[in-house]
């Protein structure tokens, strides 16, 4: 019966014909789902052409509990895959603790990762080590699952990422930890990979919508300053790490503006 009221729900949204707004499936995760469910939740995603969200691999406990409720599996990946959740639509959140198989199957399959560095340190679930996803040719971007972190911005997750990947460089020698220009690039055009959505989206490719943030440095509130010296780079850099919503005077979707900011 809940099919059936997932169907209708679906159908009414593609109905609207947006392309800002899509329905998406969103198994809780594995420990809360039996495979019966998480079966029908694939055939909907195929039926429709729909992305799927989950979790994976958050926190040890977590695989310890997969473990005891799908022993025939082979790892926790193994679990979504066998139902046919995993696709090259699918967007996993946290991947703390994948094995190097699961690895290669997620690149297999085509599924993307989000990486949540608020969430797992608010919660110390553990430190993900982006640079091995993305070495293994892994789709990653960025998330806040604000249910489990403090914050929704992805100017915080920017900064999170950088600092999670500066902690992973302490503990292993030789390690190339993320710096902004990498985490600024998972905000943008890694999100939309992993989303499926780099051809519309992500940069400012020619043809591409115009997803966009103007920033001012130098309004009046703020929270950082600019010299002389300064020079583009160095603004940049300063808003990553420094920046909030004051600097951020326009918001465009679609080429269209849906903010703006007024200065006293």
């Amino acid at each position: 019966m809940f099919m059936h009221y997932n169907s209708r729900f679906i159908k009414k949204v593609q109905d609207l014909d947006s392309t800002l707004v899509s329905p998406i499936i969103t198994p809780r995760f594995a420990p809360a789902c039996d495979m019966e469910l998480m079966q029908g939740l694939a055939n909907l995603s195929r039926s429709y052409d729909l992305p799927i969200q989950s979790h994976i691999s958050e926190n040890k406990s977590e695989i310890n509990w997969i473990k005891e409720l799908y022993p025939q599996s082979l790892h926790y990946s193994d679990v979504y895959d066998r139902c046919g959740l995993f696709t090259n639509k699918t967007v996993m959140a946290h991947g703390i603790y994948l094995c190097d198989e699961e690895l290669d199957l997620i690149v297999d399959r085509g599924v993307g990762i989000a990486h949540c560095p608020n969430s797992n340190t608010s919660l110390r679930s553990g430190l993900c080590d982006v640079r091995r996803l993305l070495d293994h040719g892994i789709k990653v971007g960025l998330g806040t699952d604000v249910s489990g972190g403090f914050s929704p911005s992805m100017l915080n997750a920017i900064r999170m990422s950088t600092q999670v990947s500066n902690t992973i460089s302490m503990q292993k020698n030789k390690y190339e930890h993320l710096d902004y220009r990498e985490a600024f690039r998972l905000a943008t055009l890694g999100g939309s990979k992993v989303m499926g959505l780099d051809k519309e989206i992500g940069n400012f490719e020619k043809g591409k919508q115009f997803d966009a943030l103007r920033i001012n440095p130098y309004v009046i509130d703020s929270p950082y300053d600019l010299f002389k010296r300064d020079e583009i780079e160095d603004s940049i850099q300063k808003f990553f790490y420094l920046g909030d919503d004051r600097n951020i005077t326009n918001v465009y979707v679609a080429g269209r503006e849906v903010h703006a900011r007024n200065h006293i």
